[in-house]
């Protein structure tokens, strides 16, 4: 079937009159016959039965007369929609992101998002940046917030999103909270809270490289995986941390943040997806991304 015939079909068996049928669709009674005649046999069916008096529908034509409507709605709703995925407003867009995001703009981007394209089905994920590379390689996600730290991406694209140094946690009371900034080389013959190295390996390699290049080798007592684990640890008084140091703008008790100076990574965070990405939606987000960028690099 297609849409012409069907709309032709509507007008016949709404007005049982081929005249007014063909007024109603601005064209000629002639053509209309003919198409009409032309559908049937496609159909294979008789959808009127006709004489010089009357047309009425046949026992085909009621059947197809009750289903016509909803199959012209379904196609012009099927082209809204396509149209709509061309410009990312609607379709589905799964986006992944490691836990740190959550302390940057991302969760307002993601709002803000959701808010400009309500009809776009967002999915989120949060993995580690090596799975979320992995997952956009094979399209298993659209995009992802990673931090590249020595990682290959030269088959990907990626966008500048977030950029923060580390700062040192320490217990309240702690020799180190009076005076300012803290040198690593300080940080000599401390016990440390640390994440461990299979959660982030380049990362942390890089820290025991900076520790050695200060001339010791850091005492790690205990691992958390997790940011907030860390922290509360060293409430705790189990040692001393590295966090974020958009962990410090948080309320946390028993524990004091300072800038950490010498030669330290920093969190550098980016958005990436596939070279060539041609899916509005991933378009839109890394626009929207790029238009909120807190620190200019």
């Amino acid at each position: 079937m297609e849409t012409r015939q069907l709309k032709y079909f509507l007008a016949v068996a709404e007005e049982l009159h081929f005249g007014r049928a063909a007024n109603r669709l601005h064209i000629s009674q002639p053509p209309l016959s003919q198409q009409i005649m032309k559908f049937e046999d496609e159909l294979g069916v008789k959808l009127f039965q006709r004489n010089k008096r009357s047309v009425s529908l046949t026992a085909a034509g009621v059947s197809l007369l009750r289903d016509a409507p909803s199959i012209l709605q379904a196609i012009e709703r099927a082209e809204i929609n396509l149209l709509d995925a061309a410009g990312g407003q609607r379709g589905q867009f799964s986006l992944g992101y490691i836990g740190p995001a959550l302390d940057t703009l991302l969760p307002e981007c993601i709002r803000e998002y959701k808010e400009n394209y309500p009809a776009v089905r967002l999915s989120l994920r949060e993995m580690f940046t090596g799975d979320q590379l992995e997952a956009v390689r094979k399209g298993e996600l659209d995009a992802g917030i990673v931090r590249l730290f020595r990682h290959d991406v030269s088959d990907l694209e990626s966008a500048a999103f977030h950029r923060e140094p580390y700062s040192l946690v320490i217990p309240e009371g702690h020799r180190l909270c009076s005076g300012g900034p803290v040198a690593i080389s300080e940080l000599a013959g401390e016990k440390f809270v640390f994440s461990p190295r299979d959660a982030q390996p380049r990362l942390y390699d890089e820290w025991m490289s900076v520790f050695s290049h200060y001339g010791f080798v850091p005492e790690v007592t205990q691992e958390a995986a997790r940011k907030s684990a860390i922290v509360a640890l060293v409430a705790a008084g189990i040692g001393i941390g590295i966090v974020p140091q958009s962990m410090a703008g948080r309320k946390h008790k028993g524990v004091v943040f300072k800038e950490l100076t010498g030669n330290c990574p920093y969190i550098e965070m980016q958005i990436v997806y596939k070279k060539r990405e041609e899916f509005p939606a991933v378009r839109n987000f890394v626009n929207l991304l790029k238009g909120k960028l807190a620190v200019n690099f």
